[in-house]
């Protein structure tokens, strides 16, 4: 894909229950569908928007992922170059893997791994759609209804956070917003 390293590329909301998450996201956000049964083997169901277009997808957690620390969340998937050398950095500056790299046929390769702070995320280096090469990921938009808008990260230590993220990601922190007793709100581009 066309999208520059450390983009936000996709969006998965984990949950035990997608039928109540489609009940509650049709009704809240006008224009999205949560397909209302699982594609393939394991039940992911896919967010559509009304230009024809995706937001993200829906992961059932299993009693097994739950059994394992899994707890009902959203995620972003950052897009890299190369998953497994960028799980050997994000290690080695002190986060950790969830799960390790693989591959998923006509989807790409990923891993989840967590920052110092243990806030979780995936790795992804997408597969290109058949002759669309230089395609680009659409499904985050500050100014395009549907598309998910604003990604937040709540850090015990933000000097940390934002040397993690503009170091591996390319990201660039600039300006802030004072929260009162909350301390600084930081904005990362």
């Amino acid at each position: 894909m066309a999208n520059p390293a450390g983009s936000f590329i996709w969006y998965e909301l984990m949950t035990p229950d997608p039928a109540g998450s489609k009940r509650f996201y049709d009704a809240v956000v006008a224009g999205w569908t949560i397909e209302a049964q699982p594609s393939g083997e394991m039940d992911y169901r896919m967010i559509s928007r009304s230009d024809g277009g995706n937001s993200g997808g829906v992961l059932r957690l299993t009693e097994e992922m739950q059994g394992h620390g899994a707890r009902p969340c959203w995620l972003g998937y950052l897009g890299v170059p190369d998953v497994d050398a960028a799980v050997a950095r994000v290690e080695e500056d002190g986060g950790r893997t969830l799960m390790p790299g693989h591959d998923i046929r006509g989807v790409g390769r990923i891993a989840m791994v967590t920052d110092p702070d243990g806030a979780p995320f995936y790795l992804m280096t997408p597969t290109a759609p058949a002759g669309r090469p230089d395609v680009e990921s659409d499904v985050f938009s500050v100014d395009r209804p549907q598309h998910v808008r604003w990604n937040e990260l709540q850090a015990s230590d933000q000097d940390r956070s934002v040397a993690f993220y503009t170091r591996h990601f390319g990201w660039r922190q600039e300006g802030d917003m004072d929260m009162g007793d909350f301390g600084s709100y930081r904005f990362l581009y």
